[in-house]
């Protein structure tokens, strides 16, 4: 469990994503990002009744078909301090995993279900604002799932600071767990305002499992 010790004293920080709190009905997000590994488009969209919908595509590098979710969540809780929970539900269709360790299923897709509960708290420093947030999710695949059985689980852990208007100083650490595989990585960034968008820098180094840095580069707009 070394691992996950690490995780949880690790500071890092929430990135732009609505994480527990909800988008304003009508409201747009978009970020674009690229690093070493693979290309994203990330958008969520804000519906009424504090219900935030959204869709990720994302093309691993040497790949004919990319990755697709999609998600829907929703907050349960608000406290007094100003904490809120909120619980999602997302569907991910992607290359089968088992791909790995049996070639033959090379572009064989599966589709895994997943739920989450991510909890948030905002705060104010002498530095400026702040947030942290955490996100649980268990896992289940739906389909081919004679090649894993079991659950699957994911911990993301960020802390966030806006010390100036137009910046904002970020790292947030990801885990996952599934059978006997493990994943840890860590990563900082920062992102700096222009109109209505951000430009994001975001470092990262694996600590459990794939261990290559990897800079990622991305573009964040709402509207």
């Amino acid at each position: 469990m070394r691992w996950l010790l690490a995780l949880v004293c690790w500071f890092c920080t929430a990135t732009a994503y609505a994480g527990a709190w909800p988008r304003q009905a009508g409201q747009v997000f978009i970020a674009v990002s690229t690093d070493q590994t693979r290309s994203q488009i990330y958008a969520e969209y804000g519906l009424r009744g504090d219900w935030t919908m959204g869709m990720e595509v994302s093309m691993p590098r040497g790949r004919r078909l990319p990755d697709l979710t999609s998600f829907i969540q929703r907050p349960v809780w608000r406290g007094a301090g100003g904490s809120i929970l909120s619980v999602g539900l997302s569907m991910e269709m992607r290359e089968a995993r088992a791909a790995a360790v049996f070639p033959l299923l090379k572009g064989e897709t599966e589709v895994a279900a997943r739920v989450g509960l991510i909890w948030g708290k905002g705060f104010v420093t002498g530095w400026g604002e702040g947030w942290f947030a955490a996100e649980a999710q268990v896992e289940r695949l739906v389909t081919n799932d004679w090649l894993r059985a079991g659950l699957a689980y994911k911990l993301d852990l960020a802390f966030g600071l806006k010390p100036h208007d137009r910046l904002m100083v970020m790292a947030q650490a990801q885990a996952w767990q599934q059978a006997n595989t493990r994943t840890l990585r860590l990563e900082p960034g920062v992102a700096w305002r222009f109109g209505r968008g951000h430009l994001v820098l975001s470092p990262s180094v694996g600590v459990v499992g794939p261990k290559a840095p990897r800079m990622k580069l991305a573009v964040w707009t709402e509207f």
